[in-house]
């Protein structure tokens, strides 16, 4: 069982641990402890179902719902129809409202959770990655474009993944799915741009400002476009990426 796989078990554990006797979940759970990725993933995703489900404890429908449900039905008369009908959708506009919001906080809680996985990763693989392969001229073209103030970042850029991997560029795979690296240099400060293909991050990110995180120390800006994911990743923290982003 990789760790994708285990997520995918895991997501349906229940917060309060009435799982933890159950075979189904016994092979993820002993994944999600030897792997500490995994296991802080999964700590998250607990604590994000224990706030939904302490929201969703708090609805409760009126005591007399179905007496005035059937009061409806028994009675015939034109005006108390209507207004039993504009009180019925009252309440469904209602509990649609709540449900709505519990999904935001839900979308919510998901982005900002994949922003901080594909940080973390980053700023990991900054440190102890080996950032010395062959290059080619076409990724010599990306370094220099990427070196110009003109540059916007965060931004979209013209990539063509497939071939700045076949002319040397680093690959490193994160959440199953592969990514290039390039170390660059502005105006005497380096950084490192990760971009993979959409999918990393939550549909909903597309077109939202950038995210800026801190991670041990180095800062990092993730942002989408119809395309890619990205994340630059600052080892000399907030300050020398706000040059950057400015």
């Amino acid at each position: 069982m990789n760790n994708d796989e285990a997520k995918f078990v895991l997501r349906a554990y229940r917060p309060s641990g009435l799982d933890a006797d159950d075979p189904a979940f016994s092979a993820a759970l002993v994944q999600a402890r030897h792997d500490p990725l995994l296991c802080e993933w999964f700590r998250r995703e607990q604590a994000l179902d224990m706030v939904v489900a302490a929201k969703l404890r708090e609805i409760a429908p009126p005591a007399d719902l179905r007496e005035q449900i059937m009061a409806g039905v028994r009675i015939s008369r034109r005006a108390h129809r209507v207004r039993s009908r504009m009180a019925a959708w009252a309440g469904i506009a209602a509990g649609l409202a709540v449900v709505l919001a519990l999904g935001d906080l839900w979308q919510g809680r998901r982005v900002e959770a994949a922003q901080q996985r594909l940080a973390a990763f980053t700023v990991n693989d900054t440190r102890h990655g080996d950032h010395h392969a062959e290059q080619g001229a076409l990724v010599q073209d990306l370094l220099a474009r990427l070196g110009r103030a003109e540059t916007a970042l965060p931004g979209s850029l013209p990539i063509d993944l497939a071939a700045l991997k076949r002319d040397g560029c680093r690959t490193v795979t994160f959440a199953g799915r592969e990514a290039i690296e390039v170390c660059f240099n502005r105006d005497g400060t380096w950084y490192h741009l990760y971009v993979m293909e959409r999918g990393s991050l939550p549909r909903r990110f597309i077109g939202r400002s950038p995210a800026t995180l801190t991670e041990d120390g180095a800062a990092v800006a993730v942002w989408s476009d119809d395309r890619f994911d990205y994340a630059v990743v600052s080892p000399k923290g907030q300050t020398a990426l706000a040059l950057l982003t400015a």
